[in-house]
């Protein structure tokens, strides 16, 4: 068995189609994929489909942004995804992520850089547009060699492009994955999330860790396992795959132990019956 629980399609800003994801995650010998696409469940079916007919174990699965201020995103495993009220949630969601695309839109034409809603393939329950589509288009257009230059010059906190998201709390995106049968998770806290955080985020239904993450260097891995450890917390981890040229393109490299599979249906069980 081998486990990847965080990964991206072109549903939300991946590079590859799910089939394309879910095949190159067979290649690797990837034999449990967890399909976490930001605000958007679009992808699960065919994720799906191709899954099974490659004999492998597909997680539904969901990545929540929160408001930035707060710098958490909540992964949801095991997630119903066919909840009308989930899907309700995840509507008002991408409405508020293109009102923030339009506004940095707006920013950016005011610096001479035309590029409007209009120029994105937007698919049916895909993502809303993000910063990342934005950054593709600038370096589409020639104006950075990159996503991450796309961020440091036009569109991360602090530069003449950069929006606030006016998103869902924390609170909110752990509610809204319990209210799906799924079991919510924090997402890469190496980042900004501190140990206290993770502890009030457990008080709101918070289930887990991801623990094992590129990012995260052995001293953070052996405090996300002691607090998970101490809490009640499962520790789960993924590469948080986005594709070939994204930058993050370390699919099935975080050696995820495998009893995590059995111990998120374990904790579904427990929470839902």
């Amino acid at each position: 068995m081998r486990v990847d629980l965080h990964s991206h399609t072109t549903y939300s800003d991946g590079t590859l189609e799910p089939e394309e994801l879910v095949s190159t995650a067979h290649k690797l010998g990837i034999t449990h994929l967890a399909v976490t696409d930001h605000d958007s469940t679009g992808s699960l079916d065919a994720a799906r489909a191709k899954a099974k007919e490659l004999g492998m174990t597909l997680i539904p699965g969901i990545e929540i942004n929160t408001r930035e201020m707060a710098a958490v995103h909540i992964l949801g495993y095991y997630i119903d995804d066919s909840d009308a009220s989930f899907q309700k949630i995840l509507d008002h969601h991408r409405r508020l992520r293109t009102q923030r695309a339009a506004m940095i839109l707006e920013k950016l034409a005011k610096m001479g850089i035309k590029i409007s809603l209009s120029d994105f393939d937007h698919r049916e329950g895909a993502a809303a547009i993000g910063r990342p589509h934005i950054a593709d288009k600038l370096r589409e257009k020639g104006i950075v060699f990159s996503r991450q230059e796309a961020f440091d010059k036009f569109l991360a906190r602090g530069k003449p492009g950069y929006v606030f998201y006016e998103g869902p709390s924390p609170k909110d995106a752990i509610e809204a994955i319990l209210s799906c049968k799924g079991v919510p998770v924090v997402a890469h806290p190496g980042f900004s999330v501190s140990g206290q955080a993770i502890l009030d985020l457990a008080k709101l239904g918070l289930q887990g860790i991801e623990t094992f993450y590129p990012s995260h260097n052995p001293d953070q891995v052996r405090n996300f396992m002691d607090i998970a450890k101490k809490n009640d917390l499962l520790a789960t981890g993924g590469s948080d795959y986005h594709g070939p040229g994204s930058g993050h393109e370390r699919l099935g490299e975080m050696d995820v132990p495998e009893k995590i599979v059995e111990e998120l249906l374990a904790r579904k069980q427990k929470l839902f019956g």
